[in-house]
């Protein structure tokens, strides 16, 4: 169930709220399992999390997609990197740890976003905190608060791809002759920005692999 639950967005404050009270008085009920059991296994599910997003993004590079965004150069060294030292290997417990705790490894995808994010938490326009000039203390994108603006943003093939989708969706549902005017302007203002991110990802993207700078 972790697994599934982590893999959502907001997934590691699902599964705090799920076992957060193992370490209270409900302890022994779990057969003695303790706090730090279960924040092993919270680690344990953002490395796996973190491995497949990097995995994927591995995989789109290697079938050739291309990448735009500020952050397109970030998305293609970590999945160089990973590729170099990770894929196609078991990986130890200190290895994991390694993974979990690199900065330049942080990218997370969301099935719903038409973006990866590839988190700098000195740079991430979703923490609040970030404008009152306090230390970043983020370790996962919020994404409710996605800002388009932020430099964390990359785009690959695929999430244009998804943008055409929703672009074929939007004109179906705007079609409807007895849609409400209210209804009909959102839905526009929605195609229009999924219109700008498919024109500026054609105009921008770049190279797909390591090979290519070789």
């Amino acid at each position: 169930m972790a697994w599934f639950i982590y893999r959502r967005p907001g997934g590691r404050i699902a599964l705090g709220l799920q076992y957060g009270h193992v370490g209270s008085s409900l302890a022994e009920s779990y057969g003695g399992r303790t706090k730090a059991d279960m924040l092993e296994i919270l680690d344990f599910e953002k490395t796996l999390a973190l491995a497949d997003a990097l995995a994927e993004a591995s995989d789109r590079l290697s079938a050739g997609e291309k990448v735009s965004g500020p952050a397109a150069d970030r998305y293609i060294a970590a999945a160089d990197e990973f590729a170099a030292r990770y894929a196609g290997a078991f990986a130890t417990k200190g290895q994991m740890k390694a993974l979990r705790n690199n900065p330049r490894l942080q990218i997370f995808e969301d099935p719903e976003a038409l973006l990866t994010c590839n988190l700098d938490p000195y740079k991430a326009l979703c923490d609040p905190g970030l404008a009152k000039g306090t230390r970043p203390s983020m370790r996962t994108p919020n994404w409710n608060r996605c800002n388009p603006a932020c430099a964390n943003i990359s785009r690959t093939d695929t999430h244009i791809q998804r943008a055409r989708e929703q672009l074929a969706q939007l004109d179906t549902d705007c079609a409807d002759p007895h849609l409400a005017h209210p209804i009909r302007r959102r839905l526009e203002l929605c195609r229009g920005s999924r219109e700008k991110i498919i024109q500026t990802h054609e105009a921008a993207a770049g190279r797909t692999a390591s090979k290519d700078s070789a």
